[in-house]
């Protein structure tokens, strides 16, 4: 670079930049280089980073394995080895196990007693430990060496880390070199310029006579990472607001734990048959095993009770009903909301946490959380279904690569899936969703169409939120979190 340009850049020096520049030599640590600042060396380090970015200086580390003493291990600089002390006690005579314990810690001992013997130089008579002929002479390999530990050899650095007494860090020095702009830098730096503006100079006019630094707004600068909402709750929020903003209404989040009933019977899926294995079900243990059954639901049961009889063909346990279980569906809370008597014409949403026994992968979760709603109306048909989801796909998702493909549910019928094209895993399923059956409506005494869906509104943030892995969403990587994409078009 020209004259010009180190005179630009050494006007354009903060205070803590001109203070550590001038002590920069050929590969001198940054330690040293604060010492000679007086500055921390954090603020050397952060000093000398921006002299880096514009070309000043240039940063190295370097990089070595340590071997240092542990909190526990520095003890012992100032008093000797326990297993020193045992042998030096010996060698007045033999001692029982309560007087060895007036000379080490029971911990102490334990450390160090099995090492005595397989050195051979203890020995077990009468309750007694006596020494050996060995171990009156006998001296460790890392006793002269225990205040050099890194001088130690690698059998004793075992044993010595194994007692907790060493450890091994890496440790990272940097560097700082002057390229070969530093000398004209440091020629044409100005002490005594004007970097900020304060009440005390503009009351006494000083800064019509002072010299300015330069701002520099060209070189880069470390990044700044800010808070922001974790990307998935966040994405959960929009979807949320959008729901509201189409009108639907937000169901009671409900029970986490619930009877069989609501999870099934109330949903039109049979006990004990084939048709009820959409998916596998937690069963709960304890504290109890069976839901009390309030009055309140005992006309209802009747009634699922009569058609599940009827249609099915089967004889309704009530005491498989009460069974408890983890929700493994959000739909139980739909079969909830019927109960409920709601409003007609009405839309409804739930966003909530399910449970299930599945294979931990990049699409499946044990715990997730489902997108599940209903639309009661005269006027509502499986064509407006499709549509809904073809919406959510596109308002969700950002995507209208979506098909359909025929499904079977024993609650709905007809019933459809829905799949979304991932730009990296492909076609994936979101959900299913169809007509609730008239069987499933008729204990509730509705009698208008009810189209319902459930669907991994997880798989949607997949797409929306630009990755690959559903278990992301809840990664505690500050790298991910930090740069994890915002929301705004949902």
């Amino acid at each position: 670079m020209g004259n010009m340009d180190a005179r630009s850049i050494a006007r354009s020096l903060s205070e803590l930049e001109r203070r550590v520049v001038r002590h920069v030599d050929s590969k001198k640590p940054v330690s040293e280089i604060a010492r000679a600042a007086g500055v921390s060396e954090v603020e050397a380090m952060r000093g000398l980073q921006y002299l880096s970015n514009k070309g000043v200086v240039v940063l190295t580390k370097e990089e070595k394995i340590v071997t240092t003493h542990t909190g526990k291990g520095k003890a012992y600089l100032e008093k000797p080895l326990p297993e020193r002390r045992i042998l030096d006690a010996l060698k007045s005579g033999a001692l029982s196990m309560d007087e060895i314990q007036n000379i080490v810690t029971p911990e102490e001992l334990s450390g160090v007693l099995g090492l005595l013997k397989k050195y051979g130089l203890v020995r077990f008579e009468n309750g007694k430990l006596h020494i050996t002929e060995k171990g009156r002479n006998f001296v460790f390999p890392w006793e002269h060496k225990y205040d050099s530990p890194g001088e130690l050899d690698e059998e004793s650095y075992r044993i010595l880390n194994r007692r907790g007494l060493v450890t091994r860090e890496r440790l990272t020095t940097w560097f700082a070199e002057p390229t070969e702009m530093w000398a004209e830098v440091v020629n044409h730096l100005q002490d005594g310029l004007i970097d900020r503006i304060t009440p005390e100079l503009l009351r006494s006019g000083e800064w019509r006579k002072g010299d300015f630094r330069a701002y520099d707004v060209v070189s880069p600068v470390p990044k700044r990472y800010y808070g922001k909402p974790q990307p998935y709750y966040e994405f959960l929020r929009r979807v949320r607001e959008r729901l509201y903003a189409l009108g639907f209404q937000e169901e009671e989040p409900g029970e986490i734990v619930i009877p069989m009933f609501w999870n099934s019977d109330a949903l039109f899926m049979p006990q004990d048959h084939p048709a009820s294995d959409i998916h596998d079900i937690y069963f709960v243990s304890a504290p109890k095993t069976h839901a009390d059954i309030p009055p309140e639901w005992a006309q209802l049961m009747e009634k699922v009770k009569e058609v599940h009889e009827r249609a099915w063909g089967y004889k309704w346990s009530r005491e498989k009903s009460s069974r408890l279980v983890l929700r493994s569906h959000a739909t139980a809370l739909s079969a909830f909301l019927l109960a409920q008597k709601p409003k007609i014409p009405g839309k409804y949403f739930t966003i909530s946490r399910v449970f299930r026994p599945d294979e931990f992968d990049y699409k499946h979760l044990l715990e997730f959380n489902q997108l599940d709603g209903v639309v009661l109306s005269e006027d509502i048909s499986f064509r407006d279904l499709l549509g809904i989801l073809r919406d959510f796909a596109k308002e969700f998702a950002g995507t209208d690569r979506v098909r359909f493909k025929a499904g079977y549910f024993p609650f709905t019928e007809p019933s459809v899936e829905l799949f979304v094209k991932h730009p990296e895993k492909g076609w994936i399923e979101i959900g299913g969703a169809g007509m609730f059956r008239e069987e499933l409506l008729e204990p509730f005494g509705i009698d208008v169409p009810v189209i319902a869906w459930g669907l991994g509104i997880g798989r949607f943030a997949m797409m929306e939120l630009g990755i690959q892995d559903i278990r992301e969403f809840y990664s505690k990587k500050l790298g991910y979190l930090r740069t994890a994409k915002r929301i705004w078009r949902v």
